[in-house]
C-alpha cells in the first residue's frame, strides 16, 4: 500500500475513533494485518500534525483538549490533529497560555515563575498564566512585585524597590529579599524594610505622607522630607553623645518625631531613617562641626557610588543660608562648612 493511501486511512481512522470516543484514545494503522510504524512524536500527515505514541504505531486520539506529551503541552482538535500556534500568549477555553515559539507546543511550566521578554509570569498547576492582584505577592513560596492587576510580574533591577506600600529589595531573579540585612537596610519576614521599631516605622511613614512624596523619585522624595523637617521642626537642647557612637539614633528619632523638636542628634537620626525608608544606604555621624570642640551630628548617604553629606539642622540654624542637601567635599569642607569626623 502506498504511503499516501496509509495517510488517508489514518485520517479516516482518527476521525472514526474520535466519533466513537474510544478508550484509550489511540488509533493503530495496519497494512495487511501488520501495524504501520511511524517515528514517535509529532508527525505531519498532509497539512495536519498528529501525535505518534512512543510505541511508534499508536496515534493519540484525544479531542478538543490540552494534554502533555513527552514534556510538550499540545492541543488536540476535534479530529485529533494538533493546533498550531504563533509565538506569544494565546487564550484557550478561558485560560491564558504561552507559546514560546511558532509550532505546536505551549509552555508546560507548572507552578513556576518564568521569565518571558524581560518580564516574569506565573504559571499555575495547569500551565495557565495566572492573573494576579497588584502589590507584593507570595507566589510559590517567594515574594514578587506585581505593578498592576494582571499577569505581569515586575523584573526590577537588582537593588532597592520603592513601592506604594513600602520599600523592598529586589534580588537578581526578581524575587524580593526577606529576613535579610543589606548594608544599613533591614528587611523583615514580609519583605518590607523596617527600622526595627514599629513606632519609628509608623512615624517615618507619616512624615512621608505629610511631605507628599511621590515614591517614584527617591532623591526628590528625600529632598521633600529633608525640607519638611527643616521647615517644620525646631531645636531643643538635649543630651549630647560621644563622638563615633550611633546607638542613640533610634530613640533620638522617635523623640524628635514625637515632640516635633530636638537637638542635632535628633535631627540627624530623623533624616537618616527617612533616607533609609527611601532606599538609601544612610548612616549618622557623631563628630564636630566648625571646630573640634563643637559637638554635632549629621547624615552621610551613598548615592550612585558617591557619599554625600546631609545636614538640615545646620540649614535651620543658619536660616537656610547654607545648602547642605547632598553636600560634597572639596577635601577639607562640605559646601564650605567644616566637618570633623571621629
Amino acid at each position: 500500500m502506498k504511503r499516501s493511501a496509509i495517510m488517508i486511512l489514518l485520517l479516516l481512522a482518527l476521525l472514526t475513533a474520535c466519533a466513537a470516543n474510544k478508550e484509550p484514545p489511540t488509533v493503530t494503522i495496519e497494512n495487511n494485518g501488520v501495524a504501520v510504524s511511524f517515528p514517535p512524536g509529532i508527525q505531519m500527515i498532509g497539512e495536519n500534525a498528529y501525535y505518534v505514541e512512543n510505541d511508534g504505531v499508536s496515534f493519540c486520539g484525544l479531542t478538543d483538549c490540552l494534554a502533555e506529551k513527552d514534556g510538550q503541552l499540545l492541543y488536540f482538535t476535534e479530529n485529533s490533529s494538533l493546533r498550531r500556534f504563533s509565538t506569544g500568549f494565546v487564550s484557550i477555553d478561558g485560560g491564558l497560555y504561552y507559546a514560546p515559539e511558532d509550532g505546536f507546543a505551549l509552555c508546560a511550566a507548572r507552578e513556576q515563575v518564568v521569565q518571558i521578554d524581560g518580564a516574569l509570569y506565573a504559571f499555575d498547576a495547569d500551565c495557565r498564566v495566572m492573573h494576579l492582584t497588584a502589590g507584593v505577592q507570595e507566589i510559590f513560596g517567594s515574594l514578587y512585585y506585581v505593578p498592576e492587576d494582571g499577569t505581569l510580574i515586575a523584573l526590577p533591577q537588582e537593588g532597592a524597590l520603592l513601592t506604594g506600600d513600602g520599600l523592598y529589595y529586589a534580588n537578581a531573579d526578581g524575587t524580593l529579599a526577606r529576613n535579610r540585612t543589606l548594608g544599613y537596610l533591614r528587611f523583615g519576614a514580609d519583605g518590607r524594610y523596617t527600622s526595627g521599631s514599629e513606632t519609628l516605622d509608623q512615624q517615618v511613614d507619616a512624615l512621608l505622607e505629610t511631605a507628599q512624596v511621590s515614591r517614584t523619585d527617591p532623591i526628590e522624595d528625600f529632598r521633600l522630607c529633608y525640607a519638611y523637617i527643616r521647615d517644620n521642626y525646631r531645636y531643643l537642647s538635649m543630651e549630647h553623645y560621644p563622638a563615633g557612637s550611633t546607638d542613640w539614633a533610634q530613640s533620638s528619632a522617635e523623640t524628635f518625631f514625637e515632640l516635633g523638636k530636638g537637638n542635632c542628634y535628633c535631627w540627624a537620626a530623623a533624616q537618616m531613617y527617612c533616607a533609609r525608608r527611601l532606599g538609601f544606604q544612610a548612616y549618622c555621624v557623631a563628630g564636630w562641626e566648625d571646630n573640634p570642640s563643637n559637638d554635632h551630628a549629621w547624615v552621610m548617604a551613598e548615592i550612585d557610588g558617591t557619599e554625600y553629606l546631609f545636614d538640615a539642622e545646620l540649614e535651620y540654624a543658619l536660616d537656610e543660608s547654607a545648602d547642605m542637601f547632598m553636600a560634597t567635599s572639596d577635601g577639607s569642607t562640605y559646601n564650605g562648612y567644616s566637618y570633623f569626623f571621629p
